[in-house]
């Protein structure tokens, strides 16, 4: 089975607006946590907005079953900086820290930055086509996001892909077995773990 991305900008060129937005109501997080129903609500409700004014740009992943096409998933890369202040970087591996300087430096405000993307969105379609189908895995739909970061790497620079999540053993688990780092100590403005990945 196949997954088909589509920049969520073409698809707004190509269709009319409201049919977008019953294309993005089909997307269901399940109920699984706060964090998914974030998931759901920024598809749904935030997306489109963001796409208009440049905050971010969204990918829709489509696959077919039984010859109908569906949302397999979707993710949100932004370009943004990661700032990670003094005290949380020198609890950092000294290993850690020289990768990271290796493309970073420090600022007038005692902070670290580092050049490189933010994956602010990455979402499985539970729905129950969705389901049946099981077209995309949470590894799929990442691959499909490092390789979007990539090509803009190759466009625009940057060195870093991060992410903020939860602060669930499971989901922390799943990104570093996908090569993500935790930033130990260190909680966003959010209240999340903060995530960390060179690109390469």
């Amino acid at each position: 089975m196949s997954l088909n991305v589509i920049s969520l900008t073409t698809l707004l060129e190509a269709s009319p607006v409201e049919e977008v937005k019953d294309l993005l109501y089909t997307f269901d997080c399940g109920q699984l946590s706060s964090g998914a129903n974030d998931v759901e609500d920024f598809i749904r409700n935030k997306s489109i907005e963001f796409e208009k004014v440049d905050i971010a740009r969204t990918y829709l992943v489509l696959s077919t079953y039984q010859g109908k096409p569906f949302l397999a998933g979707y993710f949100a890369i932004s370009n943004k900086p990661l700032v990670v202040p003094k005290k949380s970087f020198r609890k950092l591996s000294k290993s850690f820290q020289k990768k990271l300087m290796a493309f970073g430096h420090k600022t007038d405000m005692e902070y670290y930055k580092m050049q490189g993307y933010l994956l602010g969105q990455l979402g499985k379609n539970r729905s129950p086509i969705s389901k049946v189908a099981n077209a995309a895995t949470g590894t799929d739909l990442l691959g499909l996001a490092y390789q979007k970061v990539l090509e803009a790497k190759a466009l625009a620079g940057g060195k870093v892909l991060h992410l903020e999540c939860e602060d669930n053993l499971k989901i922390i688990t799943f990104y570093e077995s996908c090569g993500f780092k935790i930033l130990e100590d260190h909680i966003s403005e959010n209240k999340l773990r903060i995530m960390v990945k060179r690109l390469d």
